[in-house]
C-alpha cells in the first residue's frame, strides 16, 4: 500500500535519505578524544543545518514564486471562463426571445421562453453570497443597530434617576456596574491573558475585543463570507447539502433529496428503490436528523433542529428591581462568574429530553427547564418545555422577574402571531404559526400557566396602557446574519419603550424598572419575534412546537405526560447504563454520575458556518529553518487569510460558558462514556467530524463556525492552519466500536436491544449499527477513505528527521515532530506550556506525537482487517511494528530511565530533552509498552513516586523536580487533567489483569489513583456546583475553566470500572500509595486557591 502523495509537497521526506553506516558518511570519530568532532565556536550558532537548509530555502522561494505564477494563471482562465458563460447566457437569452416571438420549439419550452422574454419565468439559479445578503435587507427596512443607540439605554434611565434622587443633594458619586461586575476571561492561546486553542499569531492592530464584557450592546454587522468556500468537495466526503433560496419553489422531488441529504444519507448511497445487501434494515430504521434537540449548548436554554438553516428559540431573564442592574442580571449565553451557584442537567438524554436547574443567585432566582421530545409526524416530531421559577431563600418577598422567549427562523420559511390584535398585550396563550420546506407547518404555543403565577401591580399611570398581567409581543424582520444576537435586539426594543416613557413623563414621574423594561407590543410577521412575560414571585408556564404532521397538537396535559415518561426512561436507562462500582456504589455517587453525564451529552451542539483558514501555503510554513518560528509568524502577519464554507458540525463541547465549540482533540475523550450509553448517537459525532476533511486529508482542530462563534474568540486565534495537527483521539471511538463489534461477531443481538427500544416507546435504538445486520462493518467501509486520507496527512506534514542527524533508529520514516512549535507552546500538540527543548530546531522529535500515530496505525490496522482491506492491514501493522521499536530506539534514555523528546545541539548531535511528566509517558499511556517490557518498571516507579508525579488528587503533569514546576503561566506544569489521568488508570487496569512482573504493583496503584481522581472531582462538584477543567495537585481545588463538562466527564467512566484490577483481589487488602504527609482530605481548600478568570 504506498502513501498517497500530499497535494502540496514542498520537501523531500528524510524517508528518502538512506540509511548508511557511520563508517560510509565520511565522520572521523577519532579525531578529538571527547568523541566530537572538531567544531569553529565561532560558527556555533551557523550550524550544519543551517547550511543544509539554505538551498532547500532557496528553492522553496523560486517554488513559492511558480505556485503564485501557476494561481494566478488558474484565476485568468476562471475569468476567461465566467466571461464566456455570461456571454453564451446573452446568447442564449437572444434566441428565447426570438423562439418566443417565431413560434419555434415545443409548447412547454415556448412558454418558458416566452416568460422569460417578459420578464416572467426565468430558469433557478445561484445568488451569489452578496445577492442573497442584500435580499435579506431589502425584506424590511429594519433600522440599524448602532451601539451608540444600543448603550444610550443604560445611560439615558441612570440620568433619569440620578436627576430625581440626587435633587438638592450632593453629587452621588457610584461606581458604574458594569466597571464592577467586570470579569478577565482565559481561554486556550498563549498570546494574551485571554487564551483560546487557536494557533498563535502575530500581533493584530488594536481593535474592540468581541468577547469584552465591559461592551455591554455590540453592533450588528454582516458577516463576512466568501462565496467561492476554500475547501473544495470530494468524492470520499459525507455529502453535506444545504438548502438555499432559489427563486421558484423547489420540486417535491428536489426537497425529498435535499431533505435525505440533510438526515444523514448523503454520504452512504442512497437506499431509496435499490436494493443493498446487508444495509437494507438499517436503511429504514435510519433516524431523521431534523428532529428538535437541545442543539445550542452555548444558551443556558436554547432548541433548534440539526439542520443548517431551521427555527431557533432561547430564552432570557432578569431581575427587574434595580434599573442600574438589569442589564447585566439579564441572562442568555452561558458565561463564567456571572453570578450562577451552580447550572446544569440533573438528567438529560438527547433522545427524549431532560431536567436542567440554574441556580441564578445574582438574580435570587432557580429556573427549572424540564424539556421533552413528543414523536410522531414526518418532520421529526414535536416537542415542549416547561419553565419554572422559585425565589430562593435570600430572594425579597416580592421579587419580580422579567422572562423573554425569542423564536427566529433562518433561510426559507415563514412566521407569524396568529393571535387577534390586542394593544394592551395578550391576556391568553401566544400562538405563532409557521412553514418551512424542512418542517412543514407547524404551531408555537406560549402558554399563560396557572392561575397561582402573579403579576406586578402598580398605581404608575403607565400600568393602565400595559398592564403586565398580559403578554408582549414584538415582531420584526432581521438581516439573516443578525439573528444570533437576540440580546442586543431585545435591548434595541426595550430603548424604545424607554424613549417613550421620557417623553411622557418626568424623571420624578419615570415608571418602575419593572414597567419600564419592556418591549413594544407590535405583533405579526417576520423572522424575529421576542415575547416577554413579567412576574411576581415563582411563576411556571410552558412552550409548546407541535408539528402539523403529528397526530395531534401539543398540551400541556400531553406535556406532563411526556416529562413523567421522559424522567422514567432515563431513571432506567441510567441504572443499566451508569452503574457505580465500589467504592462509588451509593446514592450520592450515583446522582453525581448522572449529573456529569447529563451536562456532557446535554453539551452536544450543532453548528453551522463559515471559518477562517490561511491557504497561502507560504514557504515560511514549512518550518526548515533555525528560527522558523519567527519567520512563521512574520508569514502569519501577511494576513493572508479567507473564508471557507460554510460547513457542518455535530459534535459535543468542553465548557457551555467558554469553550462552546468544537475541540478535535477533546472530542474522542467526550464520546468515550456516550458510546457505551448511545452508540449511534456516538457515529453520527465521529461521521460529522471526518466529513470536515479536506483533500489533503486535514482537519482543523478548533471549529469556530460562524460569526456567533467567532464573538467568543479574540480575532487574531480564529485563523486555521493546514499544517497545524491535533492529537487524532476520536480513533480512542473506533477502537470502543471494533470491541463492540467483535463482541456481537456482527450479528444480531435480538431481543436485549430491541427491548430498550421498546421502553422508550417505539424510539429508535441507540445501537443500529449493532443490531442490523452488516450496518457496523458498512458504516466503517464508508468512512475508511477519509480516515486514510487523515492517516496519511498526519505522516506526511508531521514528519521528522532521522537520517539527516546521524540518528541510529529501526526506521527512518517512523518520527515526527509537531508543527506551529514556539519557544513557549507547542498548543497543536494539546499540552500548551509543557516545557521542551530550548531553543525550537528543526530537527527535533517529540514523543508524544510519534506514540500518538503508533495508537493511529494500530487502529487503521484494525479497521483494514474489519472490512478485508488485508493487503491494508498489512501495510498498516508494519508501520505500528516499526514505530514501536523506533520509540526505544529514538526517545528510551537509558541514563534518566524515561522516555524523552529528542533534539540537536550545538555540535549538531542528536540529544535527548528529558522532562518527566505526561510526555515522558505517552507510551504507555497509548498502550504501546507491552506487560512484558523492561520499560514499565522505571515508567511506573516514576507514577508511584510522590516527589515526583503521585499525589493525592491524581498524577500530576510535571515533575515536582522538574524546574519549571508550577511556573509561568502553569496550564500543563503541574494541574492534574483528568483526560490523562484516565488514560494512565486505563492501562493500570490492563497491567493489573495481565500477567507478568508488575500485575501487583499496577493493581494497587489501579485502586489508589482511582478513587482518589474521583473523589477529587466529586468534593469540588459538591463544593462549588461545578466540575473543572483542572485540579490543583496540593489542595484538590478546582481551576480555570467552570463547567467543564467535557473529559472531566470521564469520572463517569471511572466509576464504571471494577473495583479491582485482579477479579479476585477484594478479600486482599489495598496498599495506599500516599505522600510523605498522608493522603490529603480531597475535600480541603474547597473553593480556595482558584485560578479566578
Amino acid at each position: 500500500m504506498a502513501e498517497p502523495p500530499l497535494k502540496r509537497a514542498r520537501r523531500p521526506d528524510s524517508s528518502e535519505m538512506r540509511d548508511r553506516p557511520p563508517e560510509a558518511r565520511g565522520h572521523d570519530r577519532s579525531q578529538r578524544d571527547d568523541g566530537r568532532r572538531p567544531h569553529d565556536r565561532e560558527r556555533r550558532y551557523r550550524s550544519r543545518s543551517r547550511e543544509r537548509y539554505e538551498r532547500p530555502r532557496q528553492r522553496s522561494s523560486s517554488r513559492g514564486k511558480e505556485r503564485a505564477h501557476y494561481r494566478e494563471r488558474e484565476r485568468e482562465r476562471d475569468r476567461e471562463r465566467e466571461r464566456e458563460k455570461e456571454k453564451e447566457g446573452h446568447r442564449r437569452d437572444g434566441r428565447d426571445a426570438r423562439d418566443a416571438r417565431d413560434g419555434n420549439g415545443d409548447d412547454k419550452t415556448n412558454s418558458k421562453r416566452g416568460a422569460a422574454a417578459k420578464g416572467g419565468y426565468r430558469p433557478p439559479r445561484e445568488r451569489s453570497v452578496s445577492r442573497e445578503r442584500n435580499h435579506a435587507r431589502r425584506g424590511d427596512h429594519y433600522p440599524s443597530l448602532s451601539l451608540r443607540r444600543c448603550a444610550a439605554l443604560v445611560h439615558t434611565v441612570q440620568t433619569m434617576l440620578m436627576m430625581r434622587t440626587t435633587r438638592g443633594k450632593k453629587d452621588d458619586r457610584r461606581r458604574s456596574p458594569r466597571r464592577k461586575g467586570r470579569t478577565r476571561t482565559r481561554s486556550r492561546s498563549p498570546r494574551r491573558r485571554s487564551r483560546t486553542r487557536s494557533p498563535p499569531a502575530a500581533a493584530a492592530a488594536a481593535a474592540p475585543r468581541a468577547d469584552r464584557k465591559d461592551i455591554p450592546i455590540r453592533s450588528i454587522e454582516p458577516a463576512s463570507s466568501s462565496a467561492n468556500g476554500g475547501r473544495a468537495k470530494t468524492d470520499d466526503a459525507v455529502d453535506v447539502v444545504a438548502v438555499e433560496t432559489a427563486d421558484e419553489p423547489l420540486a417535491a422531488d428536489d426537497v425529498e433529496a435535499q431533505m435525505q441529504a440533510l438526515m444523514g444519507f448523503g454520504g452512504f448511497e442512497t437506499t431509496k428503490q435499490k436494493k443493498v445487501a446487508g444495509n437494507n434494515l438499517y436503511a429504514v430504521r435510519k433516524e431523521k436528523k431534523t428532529e428538535y434537540r437541545q442543539y445550542m449548548p452555548n444558551l443556558y436554554f436554547g432548541v433548534r433542529p440539526r439542520i443548517p438553516k431551521s427555527l431557533l428559540f432561547g430564552l432570557l431573564w432578569a431581575k427587574v428591581d434595580e434599573v442600574q442592574a438589569v442589564q447585566n442580571n439579564f441572562r442568555y449565553t452561558c458565561e463564567q462568574h456571572e453570578g450562577m451557584a451552580g447550572y446544569g442537567w440533573d438528567e438529560y438524554d438527547v433522545r427524549t429530553g431532560g431536567r436542567q436547574m440554574i441556580h441564578d443567585a445574582g438574580n435570587h432566582l432557580d429556573l427549572l427547564t424540564e424539556f421533552t421530545k413528543i414523536p410522531g409526524g414526518s418532520h421529526g416530531g414535536s416537542w415542549g418545555v416547561r419553565i419554572k421559577g422559585i425565589p430562593r431563600d435570600d430572594a425579597p418577598p416580592q421579587l419580580r422577574t422579567t422572562v423573554v422567549f425569542n423564536a427566529a427562523v433562518e433561510g426559507l420559511g415563514a412566521l407569524e402571531v396568529a393571535n387577534e390584535q390586542d394593544g394592551l398585550g395578550f391576556e391568553g396563550t401566544v400562538t405563532l404559526d409557521g412553514t418551512s420546506s424542512e418542517l412543514g407547518d407547524f404551531h408555537v404555543d406560549v402558554t399563560r400557566g396557572p392561575e397561582s403565577n402573579a403579576y406586578p401591580v402598580h398605581t404608575h399611570p403607565s400600568h393602565a396602557r400595559k398592564p403586565l398581567d398580559r403578554t408582549f409581543v414584538h415582531s420584526t424582520q432581521l438581516p439573516e446574519e443578525a439573528l444570533w444576537q437576540t440580546k442586543n435586539i431585545m435591548f434595541t426594543h426595550m430603548k424604545d419603550t424607554i424613549d417613550g416613557y421620557l417623553k411622557q413623563f418626568s424623571p420624578e414621574t419615570v415608571p418602575p424598572p419593572w414597567q419600564l423594561f419592556t418591549i413594544p407590543h407590535a405583533p405579526g410577521q417576520g423572522n424575529f419575534h421576542l415575547i416577554q412575560k413579567t412576574f411576581e414571585g415563582p411563576f411556571e408556564f410552558d412552550v409548546l412546537f407541535s408539528s402539523a404532521s403529528a397526530p395531534e397538537r401539543v398540551t400541556s396535559e400531553i406535556l406532563s405526560k411526556a416529562i413523567q415518561a421522559a424522567t422514567a426512561s432515563f431513571s432506567q436507562r441510567a441504572a443499566e447504563q451508569l452503574v457505580t462500582n465500589p467504592p462509588f456504589d451509593s446514592p450520592k455517587y450515583e446522582a453525581f454520575s448522572r449529573s456529569m453525564f447529563s451536562n456532557l451529552v446535554g453539551g452536544i451542539g450543532y453548528f453551522y458556518g463559515d471559518s477562517i483558514v490561511d491557504r497561502s501555503y507560504a514557504p515560511e510554513y514549512e518550518e526548515q529553518n533555525e528560527g522558523f518560528w519567527q519567520e512563521a509568524a512574520e508569514a502569519r502577519a501577511r494576513n493572508l487569510q479567507r473564508s471557507e464554507g460554510p460547513s457542518e458540525l455535530f459534535t459535543s463541547i468542553p465548557s457551555r460558558p467558554f469553550f462552546p465549540r468544537g475541540f478535535l482533540w477533546d472530542e474522542g475523550f467526550h464520546l468515550l462514556p456516550v458510546i457505551d450509553w448511545d452508540l449511534d448517537l456516538t457515529l453520527e459525532i465521529v461521521k460529522s467530524w471526518f466529513n470536515l476533511v479536506d483533500d489533503d486529508g486535514w482537519i482543523a482542530r478548533e471549529q469556530i463556525l460562524g460569526p456567533e462563534a467567532r464573538s467568543k474568540v479574540p480575532q487574531e486565534f480564529t485563523i486555521q492552519y493546514p499544517h497545524y495537527a491535533n492529537p487524532p483521539t476520536l480513533f480512542f471511538i473506533l477502537q470502543a466500536f471494533l470491541d463492540k463489534l467483535q463482541r456481537t461477531n456482527g450479528t444480531d443481538r435480538g431481543g436485549r436491544s430491541r427491548s430498550s427500544g421498546a421502553a422508550l416507546g417505539g424510539r429508535p435504538l441507540y445501537t443500529a449499527h449493532l443490531d442490523e445486520p452488516g450496518a457496523g462493518r458498512a458504516y466503517l467501509r464508508a468512512l475508511y477513505p477519509l480516515l486514510k486520507r487523515h492517516y496519511f496527512w498526519f505522516r506526511k506534514t508531521q514528519r521528522g528527521d532521522v537520517a539527516s542527524y546521524d540518528r541510529p533508529a529501526f526506521s527512518t520514516k517512523e518520527a515526527y515532530r509537531w508543527r506551529g512549535r514556539t519557544p513557549r507552546h507547542i498548543l497543536t500538540s494539546g499540552l500548551d506550556d509543557y516545557p521542551r527543548a530550548q531553543p525550537p530546531h528543526p530537527g527535533e522529535l517529540h514523543v508524544d506525537l510519534l506514540s500518538w500515530i503508533g495508537m493511529m496505525s494500530g487502529s487503521m490496522k484494525r479497521i483494514a482487517a474489519a472490512i478485508d482491506e488485508t493487503d491494508d492491514a498489512h501495510d498498516f501493522a508494519g508501520h505500528e511494528a516499526a514505530i514501536v521499536r523506533n520509540l526505544d530506539d529514538l526517545h528510551w534514555d537509558p541514563a534518566a530511565h524515561i522516555y524523552c523528546d529528542a533534539s540537536i545541539d550545538d555540535y549538531e548531535e542528536s540529544v535527548h530533552v528529558c522532562r518527566k511528566g505526561y510526555i515522558s509517558l505517552f507510551p504507555f499511556m497509548l498502550g504501546l509498552v507491552p506487560p512484558t517490557s523492561a520499560r514499565l518498571g522505571p515508567l511506573l516507579h516514576l507514577i508511584a513516586n510522590p516527589d515526583e508525579l503521585w499525589s493525592a488528587h491524581g498524577i500530576r503533569s510535571l515533575s515536582k523536580q522538574d524546574p519549571a514546576y508550577a511556573t509561568d503561566e502553569n496550564y500543563w506544569r503541574s494541574p492534574v487533567w483528568i483526560n490523562m489521568n484516565y488514560l494512565i488508570i486505563l492501562r493500570l487496569l490492563e497491567l493489573g489483569r495481565a500477567p507478568g512482573p508488575h500485575q501487583a504493583q499496577a493493581a494497587r496503584m489501579y485502586g489508589s489513583l482511582r478513587r482518589n481522581v474521583v473523589d477529587t472531582v466529586y468534593a469540588q462538584w459538591r463544593a462549588t456546583g461545578f466540575a473543572w477543567e483542572q485540579y490543583n495537585p496540593e489542595t484538590g481545588a478546582g481551576q480555570r475553566t467552570q463547567h467543564f463538562t467535557g473529559w472531566t466527564a470521564l469520572v463517569v467512566t471511572l466509576m464504571k470500572m471494577p473495583a479491582h484490577a485482579v477479579p479476585d483481589q477484594a478479600a486482599v487488602e489495598m496498599v495506599e500509595v500516599q505522600s510523605e504527609d498522608g493522603r490529603a482530605d480531597a475535600g480541603a481548600g474547597s473553593g480556595s486557591g482558584h485560578d479566578e478568570l
